[in-house]
């Protein structure tokens, strides 16, 4: 009796994560990100338990890569140290091209230190307007302190300032507290894993001030990662970030169908810019499609609140310019473009 009731049991292996575990040099992960969301909650946790995300399905995907830091531009090496500061490099792409008019960002580049005790984000560097802007934190974020098992906690805070004359400044504090708040299995399009569930809570304030406009703002930002990490797979099996109304998912996948693009580390396709800027009447916004689709745009406050919409309707490919009227206070607010693939947004300020 009690082997059949052993039988009948869930197959759990409440697993470990440690350093071994990260990604490595060389490492090339795919990942797949969907929009379509509606009726998963992502907060869901325990000991023992199955998420099932099987029905979440690819709208694009990207591939991360990483180098060794000693590959990178040299100047981004004396700054951040091979092997002394940082052990692995990615090619980042989390820099939005699209939304820095009469700006040139290329080269951008994340920089981690793998160690047996943590994995640390040490800092970023990218080359504006072929000026070479290696960005080191003063402390750095922490993203995973090993061993990591269920029930671990931690804690850290971070940051980092850069001005650049005749350009502007820019500064960063962070404060993360992580949670190890379930095990079990997840189930994706890749698979079914042994996981470990992650829950990052992060506070920051991200300052910036643009010598050309003559304007600096700082921007608050409250968000959670939610991270289904397994053996041996180098990044989570699945993470869903939760900024206000904004949730995005990626998850490690292998290749998708034709129909299913590949966004590079630089993907300039979809363009979002808005003139004048700042403005104090009435504007425009101009929009540029790789391809004809439904889209939306609308006007967020700092809190996330959508306080004006623009446009929703189906726009063709090519350029479209949107007018719109101006009804709100003066201030800093995000004008934000949702297509089929991405989320594109646009610091807007109202005199």
């Amino acid at each position: 009796m009690l082997l059949a009731l052993g039988i009948m049991l869930p197959a759990y292996a409440q697993i470990t994560i440690s350093s071994s575990d990260m990604p490595a040099v060389g490492d090339t992960l795919r990942k797949s990100n969907s929009l379509d969301i509606t009726g998963i909650d992502f907060t869901v946790t325990g000991a023992g338990y199955d998420w099932d995300f099987s029905e979440l399905q690819p709208v694009f995907q990207t591939v991360d890569t990483f180098v060794s830091v000693s590959s990178v531009p040299f100047l981004y090496q004396l700054v951040f140290f091979p092997g002394v500061v940082a052990n692995v490099a990615q090619k980042y792409t989390g820099i939005n091209l699209d939304t820095l008019v009469g700006v040139s960002l290329t080269d951008p580049y994340r920089f981690f230190k793998n160690t047996s005790g943590s994995f640390t984000d040490v800092g970023f560097a990218f080359t504006i307007n072929d000026i070479p802007v290696p960005l080191k934190f003063n402390s750095a974020d922490v993203i995973y302190k090993f061993p990591l098992n269920f029930g671990h906690a931690d804690s850290s805070v971070s940051g980092v300032s850069f001005g650049l004359p005749n350009v502007g400044y820019i500064s960063i504090d962070r404060k993360r507290v992580n949670v190890v708040d379930g095990w079990g299995t997840i189930t994706t399009s890749y698979g079914t894993f042994d996981v470990l569930r992650l829950r990052s809570t992060v506070k920051e304030t991200d300052s910036i001030y643009v010598d050309s406009l003559q304007f600096g703002t700082a921007l608050n930002r409250n968000y959670v990662e939610y991270k289904w990490l397994g053996a041996g797979y180098g990044q989570p099996l699945l993470q869903a970030t939760i900024e206000g109304p904004l949730i995005t998912v990626a998850w490690l996948d292998s290749i998708a169908g034709t129909n299913v693009g590949i966004k590079q580390p630089v993907a300039l396709e979809t363009r979002l810019s808005v003139a004048p800027n700042p403005m104090a009447g009435d504007a425009t916004a101009t929009v540029h499609l790789h391809r004809p689709e439904v889209v939306s745009m609308a006007i967020f406050d700092l809190s996330g609140k959508c306080v004006a919409e623009i446009f929703n309707g189906r726009l063709p490919s090519g350029q479209s310019v949107i007018p719109f009227a101006n009804r709100l206070q003066p201030g800093m607010y995000l004008l934000r473009l949702a297509t089929s693939e991405k989320l594109l947004t646009q610091k807007l300020i109202i005199q």
